[in-house]
């Protein structure tokens, strides 16, 4: 370790990222490829014809950075933190892959913002009241998100003449049914939202993976959570290669396919190094 200038601070566990590179000691290779590929993907001038392009473009440079953020913490054996920041990428991933699919649904996914910015005010105005805003700024947000709030009304329940209520979110899908459509990304719901979820609200599950009983007393681990931060760093490197496919195939970027070719063979000699793939 090169020696640090008088005066200065080192944060994180210098310990926790020498026995990551003990655990991966091809990370480093494999960075070297996946940040090739990914300069083809986003270090580029692109045309954007609509919405959706411009979503699968933007969506796959947050997921680029949601890797990069869950790669650092995990290297110091923060596993929690890294499983929190997983639901989110792969959130944004299965969404990208959805719109990417579905580019005319776009529009639908931006308008519902004007839902989300009503719903906003109202709690802001219930805390805070109805001064805390000028009056004309008020209607306009209320009006804008009336014109568009008919097309995100969905039954309260299967029977026919049903009543109607305003969705919960922009598809009429729920999260879980849309990964399914995304086909092997979809199989990462366990690693990428389920498990995740324990930490990210307060859950009993979650609360008990942190906790230790040693010599008949409880508490909170002491030691680095490596066994949760690899399963979600192999979860975020599923997602980031899948978003590198998803930008290949939408853009038909063929410069990008052959590094990619080699970053999906890196994902196995990282993650699964006795595996059949690697005897070719």
């Amino acid at each position: 370790m090169p020696e640090l200038p008088a005066g200065s601070v080192m944060y994180g566990y210098p310990e926790e990222c020498a026995k990551f590179s003990a655990r991966h000691p091809l990370w480093e290779e494999m960075m070297a490829n996946l940040v090739k590929a990914l300069d083809i993907a986003f270090t580029r001038i692109q045309t954007m014809d609509n919405s959706g392009d411009r979503f699968v473009y933007f969506f796959g440079r947050v997921i680029l950075e949601d890797f990069m953020e869950i790669a650092l913490i995990s290297q110091h054996g923060y596993g929690v933190a890294a499983s929190k920041l997983v639901r989110s990428m792969y959130e944004f991933t299965v969404t990208l892959d959805y719109l990417h699919k579905h580019p005319e649904e776009a529009d639908t996914f931006l308008d519902y913002h004007l839902i989300q910015q009503d719903k906003l005010l109202g709690r802001i105005i219930e805390i805070f009241g109805e001064n805390v805003m000028d009056a004309k700024d008020i209607a306009e947000i209320r009006e804008r998100a009336a014109g568009v709030k008919q097309d995100f009304m969905v039954p309260v329940c299967d029977h026919p003449g049903a009543k109607m209520r305003l969705n919960h979110t922009w598809n009429k899908l729920d999260f879980v049914s849309m990964a399914k459509t995304t086909g092997e990304l979809g199989n990462l719901i366990i690693s990428g939202y389920y498990l995740p979820l324990r930490h990210a609200h307060p859950t009993f599950g979650g609360f008990t993976e942190r906790l230790e009983t040693v010599n008949g007393t409880m508490r909170l681990k002491a030691e680095a959570q490596t066994d949760i931060a690899d399963r979600s760093l192999m979860t975020a490197h599923n997602c980031v290669l899948f978003m590198l496919t998803v930008q290949k195939d939408h853009f038909k970027l063929a410069a990008l396919e052959e590094p990619l070719q080699v970053c999906l063979r890196d994902f196995v000699r990282v993650w699964a190094p006795d595996s059949s793939l690697l005897k070719d």
